[in-house]
């Protein structure tokens, strides 16, 4: 059964003032408590939201490789054990653009980059006891390390962004679950992406989860939705690959066309967001990361999570 998740720390509420907000969450019913880092840095929310929370797991979405492996491995072992086991690591590669020019990192060859940083974390997480991290790649070399005192349990659970095919093959293959980033249309996803998840399934040994990212307001003015929906995708619009799927969906051109903002994301009244929600993930996602308006004003932003909490004790509490 589908269950639903919440995006928490979203930019126009200060993450101090985010305690009600995850109060409420939990109290929701919210199968996890999402991080990202788009406004804050993951690893450090994550532990501010698990110390506040004792039920739903915590799951970076996302965190970016922009940390050497071992350090990642480090940090969330670190929240693991803040979080009593309900930590779950999301990892993405970033636009070429943010890799190069926010992070100085050569964005070529992402899946060789991302295999190699995946293998090194869960040798990383489990170099105690006798046992050390070595690893010789194209782009991470480690030799010798140890932690100094073992993690909460054995593995981590590991879960990685895809928008395109290739990372979702990837994540088919090497991890414990997809989680496609909110900018698909069902087009995308069914046509494009979850073929190659499938073959990722079987080259590898898992059996991994299958999520999704999607934006969600309960608004039942679709003109006045789709204006508060609109600015989540300006942050957007210059990268190629959101061009690419708009053009699956058959949308051509740089115009958030009403067509479009409404393939991208879920509004309506209640009772409408929650059958849109069941009708295009039901019989797909093992769970979903609802995630409100992104770029709106802080009461917009609050009233916005006011309702979708109520979308996740709907879908949640679904037989």
């Amino acid at each position: 059964m589908m269950k639903a998740a919440v995006a928490i720390g979203l930019a126009g509420i200060p993450l101090s003032k985010y305690g009600p907000i995850i109060s409420e969450a939990e109290q929701s019913g919210a199968y996890a408590l999402c991080v990202g880092e788009a406004a804050h840095e993951t690893f450090a929310a994550a532990s501010f939201v698990s110390a506040l929370t004792t039920k739903p797991r915590i799951i970076s979405g996302i965190a970016t490789w922009a940390r050497p492996p071992v350090t990642t491995a480090l940090a969330a072992s670190t929240v693991d054990e803040i979080s009593g086991g309900r930590y779950e690591l999301g990892l993405g590669t970033m636009p070429e653009h943010w890799n190069r020019d926010h992070y100085g990192i050569d964005p070529a060859r992402p899946l060789v980059r991302m295999r190699e940083y995946v293998e090194v974390i869960r040798l990383a997480w489990k170099a105690h006891g006798g046992f050390s991290c070595d690893f010789a790649g194209e782009f991470y070399n480690v030799a010798g390390y140890r932690r100094m005192i073992p993690p909460l349990r054995d593995e981590i659970p590991i879960h990685l962004a895809a928008t395109r095919p290739g990372m979702a093959r990837l994540s088919g293959e090497i991890s414990d679950g997809v989680l496609v980033n909110w900018l698909h249309t069902q087009e995308w996803l069914h046509e494009v992406l979850e073929p190659a998840f499938a073959e990722g399934v079987a080259r590898g040994s898992r059996s991994p989860q299958r999520s999704a990212m999607v934006r969600v307001l309960v608004e039942p003015d679709p003109v006045k939705a789709r204006d508060l929906l609109r600015p989540s995708f300006a942050m957007y619009q210059q990268v190629p690959y959101f061009h690419e799927v708009a053009a699956s969906g058959g949308f051509v051109g740089a115009d958030l066309a009403d067509g479009l903002v409404d393939a991208m994301t879920v509004h309506g009244d209640l009772d409408s967001v929650v059958s849109q929600l069941q009708e295009r993930y039901g019989k797909w996602a093992d769970w979903l990361e609802l995630t409100p308006p992104g770029a709106v004003g802080g009461s917009v932003l609050a009233t916005a999570y006011q309702e979708l909490f109520r979308v996740v004790a709907r879908l949640n509490s679904a037989p």
